[in-house]
């Protein structure tokens, strides 16, 4: 969903003209052109699946460079951060697997010397 808010607020910023001209279309810098239109198939308006997934995943039917570029770069970033999590939370969970071992062990050793004895 977040990437879907993504590449959607960057298609308002083209919209307001902050990244070149948007209006007239023939004026628009490449940045701003349509990569391809599938409106015909998979419009993002009318067909209630892709409306769907515009909602959810940010799709678009006629995605411009500069979406595409956004959309990218969010899931990037978004994987990148996943993995460092991911290997975070592994990092600690050794750490406190480890812990376990050496408390059981002690703990182990101490009813072995107390029965001994």
């Amino acid at each position: 969903i977040a990437a879907g808010f993504f590449s959607s607020s960057m298609h308002k910023w083209q919209e307001l003209d902050i990244v070149g001209t948007w209006s007239p279309a023939r004026e628009r810098p490449w940045i701003n052109q349509e990569v391809f239109d599938a409106s015909e198939c998979c419009s993002d308006k009318t067909n209630r699946f892709f409306v769907l997934m515009r909602a959810l995943l940010g799709y678009q039917d006629q995605p411009t460079p500069f979406e595409l570029f956004a959309y990218l770069f969010y899931w990037i970033v978004a994987v990148a951060a996943g993995f460092v999590m991911v290997r975070r939370a592994k990092r600690a969970i050794a750490v406190r697997l480890e812990f376990l071992r050496k408390a059981t062990a002690e703990t182990t050793a101490d009813e072995v010397d107390t029965k001994i004895q």
